[in-house]
């Protein structure tokens, strides 16, 4: 019976635990459904892709970049690095923002 007791008392510290490290810290972590959406976005040329100021190691066109809900910055820098656009955009809770940028001399 007391085994049985502490075996429950771990199996619920664990449980709590997962719970407690559902959140992310940063773009492209997993995060609990109910507060993340996704971006879509694809640039003419293709360019690196940075979400607030994190090199997702990315380029475009990039599908299904998982983000917590709200505010962030997107910077793409073309491959030869010669342009670069920094903007502001919105993540909704499980909605697919989609954005195409022009980077144009």
């Amino acid at each position: 019976m007391r085994t049985l007791l502490t075996m429950c008392v771990l199996v619920g510290a664990l449980l709590a635990t997962g719970r407690a490290r559902a959140a992310p810290a940063g773009p492209g972590e997993r995060a609990d459904q109910t507060d993340t959406g996704v971006l879509d976005v694809t640039s003419d040329p293709p360019a690196h892709v940075f979400i607030d100021d994190v090199d997702t190691k990315t380029v475009t066109p990039q599908t299904h970049l998982e983000l917590k809900a709200g505010h962030h910055k997107l910077t793409l820098v073309t491959l030869d690095g010669s342009r670069k656009r920094t903007l502001g955009f919105n993540v909704e809770t499980g909605q697919t923002t989609r954005l195409s940028i022009h980077l144009s001399s």
